[in-house]
């Protein structure tokens, strides 16, 4: 709201520190009698809206100025084509008239120029809707002539109202407070959600034991045979896979020297050395049973 303000003041020109406050009498005066009169207004600061458009809560983002109550000019239009009773639906609920309508009677003067009337807004459909803090004021002339016109089938009941909205409760600053509360939650949440991510991924973390890390873990291999031979409950017998420095746990240091142990007995064993031994492998007739089975060249 505070920067739609000093927007306001740079495009409009608006002296430094400027507020808006007229009185009933200067609103009806000074700017919607020269409103309907189409001509130059003091300021215009005064924003063009069809209310009956919106809810009250979405008009402030719309006006041209004003922190704590918004003005608007505004068409009024006729609820039945014959009748002089305006339509109060609008966005989703409707204004409802409360208390007596206030004549505006410039000083001076005897006859009232304009017409006052308070309206409160409520949510839902009538007549079972929830009353809402938001009050509308709207301002008339007083002496337009309202009658139906039957030749024609327009609704329009007024060209321009105009009307000053607020919200009792203060509105504005609830908003602020909500969004800067909101904002200030958020950080937090970034921020605890950050140191918590961190302190929950160190405290759930698992680290094996030392032992564990000097444990070989044995593979495991998995068949179709051994799965079903698993799923039908079926006794499998563990194997024990041995360690390189297990096989040679189950031998004897006598079975390793039998098949050699015996060679110290031999007496007859041929001496390949020697010359004539090498003319008798010659001569033997094994040999020359051989030679005689290959195929001549």
């Amino acid at each position: 709201m505070a920067r739609r303000t000093a927007d306001a003041e740079a495009d409009l020109n608006l002296p430094p520190g400027f507020r808006f406050h007229p009185t009933d009498e200067e609103l009806v005066l000074h700017y919607l009698c020269k409103k309907v009169a189409y001509q130059r207004l003091p300021v215009p600061i005064i924003a063009e809206v069809d209310l009956y458009k919106y809810d009250p809560w979405q008009l402030p983002e719309m006006a041209l100025f004003g922190q704590k109550e918004w003005y608007f000019f505004t068409p009024r239009d006729r609820k039945y084509p014959n009748g002089s009773r305006p339509n109060r639906a609008a966005g989703r609920g409707y204004w409802k008239a409360t208390g007596a309508d206030k004549p505006v009677t410039p000083k001076g003067s005897s006859r009232p120029l304009g017409i006052k009337k308070a309206l409160v807004f409520y949510s839902g459909k009538a007549p079972r809707g929830v009353k809402t803090d938001w009050i509308m004021h709207e301002y008339r002339l007083a002496d337009k002539n309202r009658d139906a016109n039957k030749k024609g089938s327009s609704l329009r009941l007024d060209e321009w109202v105009l009307c000053r909205l607020y919200n009792k409760k203060n509105w504005v600053k609830k908003q602020q407070q909500q969004e800067a509360a909101a904002a200030s939650s958020f950080e937090e949440g970034v921020d605890e959600a950050g140191s918590d991510s961190f302190r929950s991924d160190i405290e759930h973390e698992s680290f094996p034991e030392f032992e564990d890390l000097t444990k070989p873990k044995p593979a495991i291999y998995t068949t179709p045979a051994f799965d079903g031979m698993q799923a039908a409950g079926t006794n499998i017998p563990e194997v024990q896979v041995k360690e390189d420095n297990d096989w040679f746990m189950d031998f004897n240091l006598d079975d390793l020297q039998s098949p050699f142990g015996n060679l110290g007995s031999l007496t007859n064993v041929p001496d390949m050395t020697n010359q004539d031994y090498f003319f008798q492998v010659l001569d033997s007739p094994q040999l020359k049973r051989s030679l005689a089975s290959l195929t001549p060249f």
